[in-house]
């Protein structure tokens, strides 16, 4: 009598839960050190060189904002977005270290450095996002969904990260180096580099990137194919 082997799908990211209603308009001056923003709707605004520093978004809606220029950008160190919406936003630099972004979705926005080392994101969708840039090292990422973006490097060094997955997006860099990495999907992408291979345990792949990723893993593990 033959055995049929199970095998365990990779799970997939489980979604935000956002409601937004009867939002009140916000201001430029609304917004500042450990302020604590709820239902509050944020559009057009410039926030170059606003200090935001371990202010709370609540229920939020933020859309079309400046979140400044490389060399003065908004300051959201330690900031927590939960239950909230960025749209159509722009960042040369985001500077978001030891922040959190929980329950939220990020949409149609660019992004030049995306500075998010030591964060927590849980529960969190980036769609159709351009991305230069974004370093998540030390991070905890779980349920994280990156639909449809375009990143030229992600730096994922000794992050934390379950149900993490990338339908439909192009990565050109993946980093990981110490990564404890579980139930996160690399299906459909094609880096043309990746750093920290020996810490691919706990991702997925398809088979025709086995193939394609052959060299890149001789590569980084001084194999030499003659």
């Amino acid at each position: 009598m033959s055995r049929t082997r199970k095998t365990e799908s990779t799970e997939a990211p489980r979604a935000p839960k956002i409601t937004l209603s009867n939002l009140t308009p916000g201001y430029l001056g609304d917004i500042g050190l450990e302020d604590f923003l709820e239902g509050m709707e944020f559009t057009d605004l410039d926030l170059t060189e606003v200090d935001s520093t371990q202010a709370t978004y609540l229920d939020c809606s933020l859309s079309r904002v400046n979140f400044g220029a490389a060399e003065s950008p908004a300051n959201l160190t330690g900031a927590r977005f939960s239950g909230t919406k960025i749209e159509d936003c722009r960042a040369d630099t985001w500077t978001m270290p030891r922040g959190s972004l929980l329950h939220t979705e990020i949409s149609g926005t660019r992004i030049g450095a995306g500075v998010a080392h030591d964060s927590v994101w849980e529960k969190l969708v980036i769609s159709n996002c351009r991305i230069s840039y974004l370093n998540l090292r030390s991070a905890k990422l779980t349920d994280v969904e990156f639909r449809d973006c375009v990143i030229d490097e992600i730096d994922l060094d000794r992050s934390r990260a379950n149900r993490v997955s990338f339908p439909g997006s192009k990565v050109g860099v993946l980093q990981c180096e110490g990564a404890t990495l579980s139930n996160v999907d690399l299906r459909g992408l094609q880096p043309h580099k990746i750093s920290g291979v020996h810490s691919l345990q706990g991702t997925t792949i398809d088979e025709m990137q086995l193939m394609l990723f052959a060299e890149l893993f001789a590569r980084e593990l001084g194999i030499s194919v003659e």
